[in-house]
Parts: structure tokens; sequence; C-alpha cells
């Protein structure tokens, strides 16, 4: 195995489209193809779960490419991005401790990467992986971030970035308002 592939493993069944029941093929934004081993693409994805119950919902769930992904944070305020990244230097430097490479990229979702909450007590949470075609890139791990974590992060933009965000979630996915409560978190790192 080459250098550059040794971080490539095959995409967990837990970073499939829930609409296709397998792996996503094409970026929700423009289309592109995203199985080709030269493509590079972001799945997120976010989850509720029941309490007292082995059951858990998809909220919603979409991969894109780096290229349009990148375009979109051109769309976010500077503001917005600088607070972000000041709360996330904060929070990991204070409780990431070196996460050993493990061979499962599942398992790099079993805790929130700020709080270290167990994902078994998240009623929601978000799950993140960077691919390339039709592996999960380890050299950046998959991560999982909790319903409160995310609020902590929502509470740190700016009216122009939710506007934003909130654009992008009403064009891709046009919710039933009523299935909305609360208010769907997009994170588009």
């Amino acid at each position: 195995m080459d250098q550059e592939n040794k971080h490539l493993v095959n995409i967990p069944s837990s970073f499939y489209s829930f609409k296709e029941e397998g792996p996503f093929q094409h970026c929700v934004e423009c289309d592109r193809f995203l199985l080709d081993e030269s493509c590079d693409y972001v799945i997120e994805k976010a989850i509720r779960n029941y309490p007292g119950y082995k059951a858990s919902d998809v909220i919603f769930d979409y991969a894109i490419c780096m290229d349009c992904a990148m375009e979109i944070q051109k769309g976010l305020s500077a503001e917005s991005m600088r607070k972000i990244q000041e709360f996330m230097q904060e929070h990991l430097h204070q409780n990431m401790t070196m996460r050993e490479p493990a061979a499962d990229p599942d398992s790099y979702t079993e805790h929130c990467l700020v709080s270290h909450r167990p994902v078994a007590e998240c009623e929601e949470f978000q799950i993140f992986a960077y691919c390339r075609g039709n592996k999960v890139n380890l050299q950046m791990p998959p991560y999982m971030i909790s319903g409160q974590v995310l609020d902590q992060i929502s509470e740190l933009l700016s009216p122009e970035t939710r506007d934003e965000l909130d654009g992008f979630f009403n064009k891709h996915f046009a919710p039933d308002p009523s299935l909305m409560e609360p208010t769907p978190r997009l994170v588009l790192i």
C-alpha cells in the first residue's frame, strides 16, 4: 500500500446515505460523482436518539465535494468563522486526549469530540467524515459533535451566517416545518 493511501479505509455503513441505503454517490450541491478516487468530499449526518429505546432517526444527511464546501464556506461571515475556530481551539485543547489511530472509523464517533459525551447519551448529534472516493480519510478522522455542543456553536453564528446555512438547508432538504423542532444545525466544516 503506498504512503498516500495508507490512511484510507472503506466507508462504514454508518456514513451511508439514508435515502439511498448505500454510499453517497453525488455532491448535494453540484451533482459531481463522489466515488471517483480523486474526489475529496465531506459527509454530514444529523441523528436523533430516543432515550430509553434502541432507536434513532436520521434527521438529514448529505455529502458535499470539497470545492462546493469551500465555496459555501466563503459565504459565511469572517466573524462567525473566527468565533467557531476559537471555540474549537479552546475546547479541543482543554478536552482532547490523543486518539490512537483506529482501524474502525466508527470508533471515532462513539464520543463527542468536544465534550466526550457518549453517543448513547446524546439525544441529538451529528457525525462527520472526510472522504476520498469510496474511502474515509483517517488523516482527518471522523468525529461526532453532540447536540448540546452544536447549540453552543450555533450561538456564535452571526445572523448573516445563519441565513446562509438556512438557505443551504432549505435548498436541499425543504423540510416539513413540523419535523424541524428544534431548527436543524448545519456546521459545514
